[in-house]
């Protein structure tokens, strides 16, 4: 598993209790899980479909290492030791 950098933003620094912190994980998909499984229902709130959650909201921003990350490539995205992986939930308002 690879050591990673994990930067957040918003609603997500309430949940985990700091912009930044590191964490251990192979994959994009595997780090949400990891931090869904971890934060329960507020970073499910902040990361998933609000409709249908069994997939991640549409507006929901991951770039790992400054490069964008699709949803349908978050399995297939491999991360390595020393990545910055930066989490953007959803904004609203008006």
């Amino acid at each position: 598993m690879a050591r990673i950098k994990l930067r957040v933003f918003y609603e997500l620094i309430d949940v985990l209790g700091a912009h930044e912190t590191e964490i251990n994980a192979d994959t994009v998909e595997d780090l949400l899980n990891t931090i869904l499984q971890k934060y329960g229902e507020r970073a499910e709130r902040a990361i998933m479909n609000i409709n249908n959650r069994k997939e991640f909201h549409e507006h929901f921003l991951v770039y790992v290492n400054n490069s964008y990350v699709k949803r349908e490539s978050y399995s297939k995205v491999k991360l390595n030791d020393g990545d910055v992986v930066l989490l953007i939930p959803p904004v609203g308002g008006g």
